[in-house]
């Protein structure tokens, strides 16, 4: 049982639990859904992510994502996790909004991991993990033309990790805990289909001490209420 490999966890569940803010987006009074899909990457795992999420009046965002990831462990073959993330993020400053030359917005979130693999299946030991996740993002609207802009991105995000095993047979519960801090980088490519839609292409970049995750997302946007943009 090694603290790296609560790490790999972390960086995947933070990569995927930031894949798609869609609040970011939209300006203030504006209230929409999104819909997303996500791949990440890094040099312990990969995963793939769909999303869903509410943006209530351009301020805050309610986000759900589930995943399932492949990951690469000396200690246990084939290993295997599905996961469960949910996100609050609160918009404290919207550059469409104010005068300010940039937004801001934090974040905090839960994620669930279940692992499954034949190493410790064959001894009755389950194996999973929770991770508690904080963080902050400023980002700026950069037009490109009449319907598309970039939104480039930079933040911090914070996860503390207790991987946890469990042996079914005598209840023994045996676990460890790690916290990260990342580096996070993304820019989004938006264009607008109508007043109401949005597309949105997101690459992005986690970066901590261990590990480098990259992230590739695709979604839409559909405001339903509110000014158009």
């Amino acid at each position: 049982m090694k603290q790296a490999l609560a790490v790999i966890f972390a960086s995947l569940v933070l990569a995927v639990g930031t894949a798609f803010p869609q609040g970011n987006f939209l300006k203030r009074d504006q209230y929409a859904f999104g819909l997303s899909g996500a791949y990440a990457t890094n040099a312990g795992a990969r995963g793939l992510s769909g999303t869903a999420g509410i943006a209530l009046g351009g301020v805050f965002d309610l986000v759900l994502s589930a995943g399932r990831a492949t990951y690469d462990s000396s200690e246990f073959a084939d290993l295997e996790g599905t996961s469960l993330v949910g996100l609050l993020r609160g918009h404290v400053i919207k550059q469409n909004a104010s005068r300010s030359p940039v937004s801001l917005a934090v974040s905090v979130g839960y994620g669930r991991d279940s692992f499954s693999t034949p190493t410790l299946g064959a001894i009755n030991v389950t194996m999973y993990s929770k991770t508690l996740l904080v963080g902050g993002t400023v980002y700026r609207d950069v037009p490109l033309f009449a319907r598309a802009y970039i939104q480039p991105s930079a933040g911090l995000g914070y996860t503390n990790t207790t991987l946890k095993f469990r042996d079914e047979t005598s209840g023994l519960v045996l676990e460890t805990t790690d916290g990260m801090l990342s580096y996070e980088f993304s820019l989004p490519i938006v264009y607008a289909f109508s007043g109401r839609a949005l597309f949105v292409v997101q690459p992005g970049l986690s970066l901590n001490k261990d590990t480098t995750t990259f992230s590739i997302s695709a979604g839409l946007v559909f405001i339903v209420a509110g000014l158009t943009r």
